[in-house]
């Protein structure tokens, strides 16, 4: 879907002011030239469209930017870095309008890109309780030693209800805001 408002292109062209080569980069950060078009590219194409990123001159700003914070980061934490860098940059490639190298009105590529950003949060926030609720379950096993049957049946039901009620406020939550969405979209 293109565009005939001239701000975003004017907000694109301040991504494409600047272009590095993969040698450039790899000089400054000490490793090899495949190892910045490939290997670490990868990563930081996760955080921004590739549109932003690279063109046939070189590399971007925004992504000489993305490389030199992706060289500090430990193997261990790339994902999280992922999740961070996107949370931080969105307003970059948000604010442009363009999203997979689609330009789009302001609006749509804020929506898209906050969208994008919102579920990788999530996708790393979902991963942190699931590892958090293994250590819980471990340690459930020690206490459930130190309670009565009855006990933890109480426990058990309550937990059950909790966990009904907040998956009916989540899915009501999620189906209003669905159909007001989409009777905004029809009348519009």
């Amino acid at each position: 879907m293109n565009s005939t408002d001239p701000r975003p292109l004017a907000d694109r062209s301040a991504h494409a002011a600047a272009r590095y080569t993969a040698q450039t980069i790899a000089q400054a950060h000490s490793v090899a030239e495949s190892t910045v078009r490939t290997r670490w590219f990868e990563w930081i194409s996760r955080v921004a469209p590739v549109a932003l990123l690279k063109d046939e001159r070189g590399y971007s700003e925004l992504a000489r930017s993305l490389f030199a914070e992706f060289a500090t980061v430990d193997r261990r934490d790339r994902t999280a870095w992922v999740t961070d860098a996107k949370a931080r940059y969105a307003h970059e490639w948000g604010g442009a309008g363009v999203i997979e190298g689609e330009l789009m009105p302001d609006s749509v590529g804020n929506a898209l890109a906050l969208h994008q950003t919102h579920t990788s949060l999530l996708q790393h926030t979902t991963a942190q309780t699931l590892a958090d609720l293994d250590a819980l379950m471990g340690q459930l096993a020690v206490t459930e030693n130190d309670f009565s049957s009855a006990e933890l049946a109480a426990f058990q039901a309550a937990g059950r209800r909790r966990g009904a009620l907040r998956f009916q406020v989540e899915l009501q939550a999620e189906l209003d805001t669905y159909s007001n969405l989409k009777q905004q979209r029809l009348q519009g």
